[in-house]
């Protein structure tokens, strides 16, 4: 089979490689996308070079742009052109979670007669929040054919939506698959953050706020920040990864010169490659997040999370006692559930991981071969299926 598989930013690398190896190593032809949402090198080329993937056939250069729905736009006109012409005979066109990329991609390959397989399907928080997040994944699963859900929760919600309930799989999430490929492949995290001073015998924190939602509302990013500089006045070591909206919010908001200055809290651009950042999160006390990604792989390496949020999306890691919802309304919430965190230390770390065993990666692939190239859903076909008992005309059962 020719398997589109399709990214645009660096979750959706990191997510989409293990099934880039699987499908490799099950003799298809996986066809590598990106759309360019992410463009930069650390969040782009590095990124496929760290995960063991060649360079994408197709790269979409569609850069910065001046608001999200110019960017989904281009994405479109841009991915239509090429399912049209270049990659018309993809058997199946894969899209991940909940990104301008996923919702951009499954419209192009749904409107061409492509069928769509949604990886991460079924997430909601049945809100605005994430912005633009909540739409992008709805929209998705739409327009999608298969659905590879990572918990029953996310099965559930689809069902609830009146999507079929044999074109949903519980699969889990290729998240696991990526971490523990990269956890024991970042020898050099622990020079690269010695590098830049980071204290490794103080308790350690992962700090990443990239959120729309948050980095565009100032009285929720600056409780964010308050609580990075709050936890490293407290003797933790924090190291913040910055993405390019999170600084401009620190410059527009006023930030920028009493973050740097607050010893003991790391600012750092451009971590080299996944396996960095595996490295350090394994290494840490806890971490502190709005990345939906990020609660996931805490839960997968049994690291304590902190979600600076309203709603999460992945509502199974605050059920099972891996994450702590902290609503940015304040520094001093946040810093409640800092100190939740450190009562109820073990437990958390103890917490089952809600999203597999690691192998969705083959689940996935098992699912699209088991559907023997009727992957395009039509309702003639659904009903002659349900219907039809033998191979005659007179086996059809009236509805």
């Amino acid at each position: 089979m020719r398997i589109g598989i399709l990214t645009g930013t660096r979750p959706d690398i990191i997510k989409m490689a293990p099934i880039y190896w699987e499908s490799e190593r099950r003799g298809h032809t996986p066809v590598l996308i990106h759309t360019g949402q992410h463009y930069s090198d650390h969040l782009f080329d590095g990124v496929y070079a760290s995960m063991n993937l060649p360079a994408p056939k197709h790269r979409l250069d569609i850069g910065m742009c001046e608001s999200p729905a110019q960017r989904t736009g281009l994405m479109i006109t841009s991915l239509d052109q090429l399912l049209r012409k270049k990659e018309k005979g993809l058997d199946i066109l894969l899209v991940h979670g909940d990104t301008l990329t996923a919702m951009a991609g499954a419209l192009s390959a749904y409107l061409n007669l492509i069928s769509v397989g949604h990886v991460e399907a079924g997430l909601r928080t049945f809100s605005h929040e994430p912005f633009p997040e909540q739409l992008d994944t709805r929209c998705a699963d739409a327009a999608s054919d298969i659905f590879f859900a990572a918990t029953k929760t996310n099965k559930q919600n689809l069902l609830n939506e009146g999507f079929p309930d044999d074109r949903i799989h519980v699969v889990g999430n290729t998240i696991v698959d990526a971490a523990r490929w990269a956890v024991g492949r970042g020898e050099s995290g622990q020079a690269f953050f010695s590098e830049r001073k980071v204290d490794f015998s103080k308790p350690l924190i992962y700090f990443s706020i990239h959120r729309r939602e948050t980095t565009m509302d100032k009285e929720r990013f600056t409780a964010a920040a308050q609580a990075a500089m709050r936890l490293a006045q407290n003797g933790y070591e924090v190291v913040w990864s910055l993405r390019p909206g999170t600084q401009s919010a620190l410059k527009e908001h006023g930030l920028e010169a009493e973050v740097e200055r607050t010893k003991g809290l790391h600012l750092i651009t451009e971590i080299p490659s996944y396996p960095h950042i595996m490295f350090f999160i394994n290494r840490c006390r806890f971490i502190c997040t709005d990345s939906g990604s990020m609660q996931e792989e805490a839960s997968a390496l049994h690291i304590p999370c902190i979600t600076i949020r309203y709603v999460t999306d992945r509502p199974e890691s605050v059920e099972t006692g891996a994450n702590i919802l902290a609503p940015p309304q304040s520094v001093e919430r946040i810093m409640q559930a800092v100190t939740e965190v450190e009562k109820n230390y073990v437990t958390m770390r103890a917490a089952k991981n809600p999203y597999g065993d690691g192998d969705s990666a083959q689940q996935i692939l098992d699912a699209i071969e088991g559907c023997k190239g009727s992957l395009v859903r039509w309702e003639h076909e659904e009903w002659e299926r349900n219907h039809r008992r033998g191979n005659g005309p007179d086996d059809v059962v009236s509805p």
